[in-house]
């Protein structure tokens, strides 16, 4: 069902037949809610209801759409793909309360929680069938819990867009510098990706060839520019994350028209580097202790880390194997042989 708390009169409420075990195909993959139906500057308050979780509790996906003095063009914010990232939800709520609708030219839908199973859960895959939604898009309708709700959420939130922002952070082990990933490609989808991700403002712009699944990899193919931001980790959610997070969101509404130009008064500035990466993996598993931090220069042979066994022997030392900056670390301090350690960004010349 979707629900819808506006400022309509009008509006009613609808039911979607998505409950597990008599779900739908055909109407999952519908369109089952119109955004032409809401009234011009409205903010309205609407939920997907998705089904019943294990014990029979009910979970749904609240959203909201704001609808300005114009239709177009139309934007989508979303996060909490994967359940344990909070910088990009929290953002969301607040934005969400703070925006009024005669701001807006356009439409803009937000989507603070994308995954509530996985949010309840406090993990990054849904616990039901251990799926990560953000390698699932466009979804299957006759797939999967986590495949089923990837197609719930790109036929009636996804499609239908001018532009999308994808906003993560870090998972609970590890913090990431800011950064936006955009669809290395050629082409007009290409081209405004670039642009966008030039729009948001940050310091470290990486182009990506996406692998199939990703939310923005459907959406570049079904030919939607979008960006996916990571800013913060560790299951967090922080001042400045916040700050970065608000600024990121009007610059994006900025440069495709939605909104004014921020004012750049106590908003971090950045000066935009396209980089590349290399991803350091531990081989052993143990006790990692980090000898840097996030953001942190180093040279190649710099030390990164040191993995101890269980009796506090050194098994293995983590080193750069090139000039860089620490771009993403890991914190937590439990590895396993194949566990991210670190990344290293390097400044792209190409």
């Amino acid at each position: 069902m979707i629900s819808n708390r506006s400022q309509s009169p009008h509006m009613g409420t609808r039911s979607i037949p998505v409950n597990r075990g008599r779900m739908n195909p055909s109407k999952l993959t519908a369109k089952q809610w119109n955004p032409r139906q809401l009234e011009r500057v409205s903010r309205n308050q609407l939920a997907l209801k998705v089904g019943r979780w294990e014990g029979g509790i009910c979970f749904e996906i609240p959203f909201f759409v704001f609808v300005g003095k114009v239709r177009k063009p139309r934007a989508l914010l979303i996060a909490g793909i994967h359940g344990d990232e909070y910088e990009g939800v929290a953002a969301l709520h607040d934005f969400a309360s703070q925006l009024h609708p005669d701001e807006l030219c356009g439409t803009l839908t937000i989507v603070p929680i994308s995954n509530p199973q996985a949010f309840y859960a406090g993990t990054r895959r849904n616990p039901v069938d251990c799926g990560d939604l953000n390698r699932l898009f466009p979804g299957d309708p006759k797939g999967t819990i986590s495949e089923r709700l990837a197609a719930l959420l790109f036929h009636n939130l996804v499609t239908d867009n001018d532009a999308i922002l994808s906003m993560h952070c870090w998972s609970k082990e590890a913090v990431s510098v800011p950064y936006v990933e955009y669809f290395d490609g050629k082409g007009r989808v290409g081209r405004e990706s670039l642009a966008i991700a030039h729009a948001v403002g940050l310091d470290f712009l990486h182009p990506y060839r996406w692998e199939p699944g990703l939310l923005v990899a459907a959406a570049s193919r079904a030919g939607i520019p979008s960006v996916e931001v990571e800013v913060g980790g560790l299951g967090s959610i922080t001042d400045s994350g916040q700050r970065t997070y608000l600024a990121v969101i009007r610059r994006f509404l900025a440069y495709l028209g939605m909104l004014k130009k921020p004012s750049l008064s106590g908003q971090p500035v950045y000066a935009s580097k396209i980089v590349d990466h290399i991803s350091l993996r531990a081989d052993h598993a143990g006790l990692f202790r980090s000898r840097v931090a996030v953001g942190q220069k180093v040279r190649k042979g710099s030390e990164i880390g040191i993995i101890h066994d269980l009796a506090g022997k050194r098994l293995e030392k983590v080193t750069a194997p090139c000039e860089g900056i620490v771009g993403i670390l890991r914190v937590f301090a439990s590895v396993l042989p194949g566990d991210q350690i670190a990344q290293l960004f390097w400044e792209n010349s190409d």
